[in-house]
C-alpha cells in the first residue's frame, strides 16, 4: 500500500488529472480511488496522458458500472433507447430555444412600407407580430407563424387580374422575387359556380421573409356576407444555423437521460419486484418520443407556402410526446428515490416523538394548539363557501367597447359580446361580420346555464342566476394572426347590438 501511495504522489500531475477526469465515468465511491491507484501503478515512468485504449475502456466500463446491474445486458439496451429518447428531447428543446432567437417579423416603418407597397393608399388591417412556428390547424404538421394583412374591396381590387399584376410589379421593384404563381381559378365541375368569380394568388421572397398575396372576388354575394377581400401573409423563414443548433441539443439530452437511468437502475436493484414495472414504464416513455421524432424527420410537412419541413419545428412537434415522457420519467424517478428512506428520517421521527411527548406533558398547550388549528380550518372553509360556492359571491364585470390589453398583444383569441335583447337577425349579421373581419370558427354562448358562459365575467365565485340572465351573450373567435384584432373590432363595433370586442390574453 505504501508503494501505491508513493506511486500516486510521484506520478505526473497531468496524468493524475486526466485519470481523475476519466474516472468520473464511474459512479461515486471508493472504486474510483482503487482504480486510480491501479492505473498509476501500471503506468510506465514518464507517461503524461492516458492511452486511447485506456480512455475507451474506462468510459465503456464506467458507463456500464453506472447502470448497477453487472449480470444484465438488457439494461444496456434499454438505457441506450432511453438515451436516444432523451437526445431527441434535447434536440427539440434546442430547436425551441433557437426559434426564440429568430428575428421577429417587421414592425413599425418597415412593416408600413411593405403594406404601402402591396396596398398603396388603402386602409390596411392586421399585420403585427406572430410566433416563429405554430401547429397547422389539422395537427398534421407545423407552419411558420405568419401575420395577415387585408383590405376591404374597392373598385380597384375587384379587378383581380389587374390589381394582382400591379402588386407583383411593385414588389419586384422593391426587391422581392416572385417564386410561384397559382393557376387560374377553375370551377368547371363545381355545382352553382359563378363565372364572374375571380381569384389570383402568388408567393414572393426577400431575404428571410416570405409573402403570399391573395385577391378573392366573389361576385353577386349579399353585402352582409362580403364579396371577398385582398390579403397578404408575411412570415419569417428559419435561419441557416437552426439545424446545427437543433442537433447540438442531442448529446446533452442523451447524456442526462443515461445518467438518470443509471441512477434509477442502481436504486431499484435491491428491489427485484420493482424492476419489471420500471422497465415497462421506461419502454412506454421511449415509445412516446422516438416514433414521433422519426415521423417528424422523415416527413417534410409541406402543405402550402407557409408550411415548413416538420423537423424545423421539432420542438413544437414533440411537445405532447415530451409531456408524456416527462410524466412517466418523473414517476419512475420518484419511485427510485423513495426506495430508501431519507437520511434525515430518523431525525424527523425523533423530533415528532419529542413534540408528542411535550403535548402529553402539557395537555393545555395541546388543547390550545388543536383549537387554533380548528379555528383556522373553519375560517378557511367559511371563506371557501362565501367566496367561491355561494351564489352571488362574484359580481360580474361586463366589458364595453374595444378592450385590447398589452398582455394580449400576441394572442389569437378574441370575444365579441352582443346584447341579450338583440334580435336573431342582428346576431346573424354580427356573425357574418365576424367572418368578414377574418375571425375564424366563432362559437356562440347564449345560455347562462351552459358551461363556460360565465368564464368571461368571473374568474372565481358564482353569479346569481337573476344577474346571469341579463349578461350579454358572446362569441369566442380564433384569429388567423394576432394583429387581425383591430380589423375585427372595427368591423364588429359598427354592428347593431354589439356591446364589446375583447382581445383575450393567452
Amino acid at each position: 500500500m505504501n508503494d501505491l501511495v508513493t506511486s500516486s504522489t510521484t506520478a505526473d500531475r497531468r496524468l493524475l488529472r486526466a485519470y481523475r477526469r476519466l474516472l468520473r465515468a464511474y459512479p461515486p465511491g471508493p472504486r474510483r480511488d482503487e482504480l486510480l491507484d491501479t492505473l498509476v501503478e501500471c503506468a510506465p515512468p514518464g507517461r503524461r496522458r492516458p492511452t486511447l485504449r485506456e480512455v475507451v475502456n474506462l468510459i465503456r466500463h464506467g458507463s456500464r458500472a453506472r447502470l448497477g446491474r453487472p449480470k444484465s445486458r438488457g439494461i444496456v439496451v434499454l438505457t441506450l433507447f432511453v438515451a436516444l429518447a432523451g437526445g431527441c428531447l434535447g434536440a427539440g428543446a434546442a430547436n425551441w430555444l433557437g426559434w426564440h432567437a429568430v428575428e421577429p417579423l417587421p414592425t413599425g416603418a418597415e412593416a408600413a412600407g411593405i403594406s404601402a407597397t402591396v396596398f398603396p393608399g388603402l386602409q390596411v388591417w392586421g399585420g403585427g407580430e406572430a410566433p416563429g412556428v405554430v401547429s397547422q390547424s389539422d395537427g398534421e404538421g407545423i407552419e411558420y407563424g405568419y401575420a395577415v394583412s387585408w383590405v376591404k374591396h374597392t373598385a380597384a381590387t375587384r379587378d383581380v387580374a389587374a390589381y394582382t399584376a400591379g402588386v407583383r410589379a411593385r414588389l419586384e421593384a422593391a426587391g422581392w422575387t416572385v417564386t410561384g404563381v397559382d393557376p387560374a381559378l377553375d370551377e368547371t365541375d363545381v355545382v352553382g359556380a359563378n363565372a364572374a368569380d375571380r381569384v389570383e394568388s402568388f408567393t414572393a421572397t426577400r431575404g428571410a421573409l416570405g409573402i403570399r398575396f391573395n385577391d378573392y372576388y366573389w361576385a353577386g354575394r349579399p353585402a352582409y356576407d362580403g364579396d371577398g377581400n385582398a390579403t397578404y401573409f408575411l412570415w419569417q423563414e428559419p435561419p441557416s444555423w437552426l439545424k446545427t443548433v437543433t442537433w447540438l441539443g442531442f448529446p446533452p439530452g442523451a447524456f442526462l437521460a443515461w445518467l438518470l437511468t443509471g441512477w434509477a437502475s442502481r436504486r431499484l436493484e435491491p428491489n427485484p419486484g420493482m424492476s419489471a414495472p420500471a422497465a415497462i414504464g421506461a419502454i412506454l416513455a421511449v415509445l412516446c418520443v422516438v416514433p414521433a421524432t422519426l415521423l417528424t424527420l422523415v416527413s417534410d410537412g409541406r402543405a402550402d407556402e407557409t408550411a415548413g419541413p416538420t423537423w424545423q419545428g421539432l420542438g413544437f412537434a414533440l411537445w405532447t410526446p415530451a409531456v408524456l415522457f416527462g410524466v412517466l420519467a418523473a414517476l419512475l424517478l420518484f419511485i427510485a428515490a423513495v426506495q430508501r428512506p431519507p437520511r434525515r428520517l430518523p431525525q424527523w421521527r425523533r423530533q415528532a416523538a419529542q413534540v408528542l411527548d411535550v403535548m402529553r406533558r402539557r395537555p393545555r398547550a395541546a388543547v390550545a394548539l388543536v383549537t387554533v388549528a380548528s379555528l383556522v380550518t373553519g375560517l378557511g372553509l367559511y371563506a371557501l363557501v362565501i367566496e367561491q360556492l355561494r351564489p352571488g359571491s362574484c359580481t360580474p364585470t361586463v366589458p364595453a367597447g374595444i378592450v385590447d390589453p398589452p398582455s394580449a398583444r400576441t394572442s389569437d383569441q378574441a370575444r365579441v359580446f352582443i346584447d341579450r335583447q338583440a334580435t336573431e337577425d342582428q346576431r346573424n349579421l354580427a356573425q357574418a361580420a365576424i367572418w368578414r373581419g377574418l375571425g375564424g370558427s366563432p362559437s356562440f354562448a347564449g345560455d347562462p346555464r351552459a358551461p363556460g358562459f360565465l368564464s368571461p365575467y368571473c374568474a372565481r365565485g358564482r353569479v346569481d342566476s337573476a344577474v346571469a340572465e341579463k349578461l350579454p351573450s358572446h362569441w369566442s373567435v380564433e384569429l388567423a394572426s394576432p394583429g387581425l384584432f383591430a380589423g375585427l373590432a372595427a368591423e364588429m363595433m359598427a354592428m347593431p347590438g354589439v356591446v364589446a370586442v375583447q382581445h383575450v390574453p393567452d
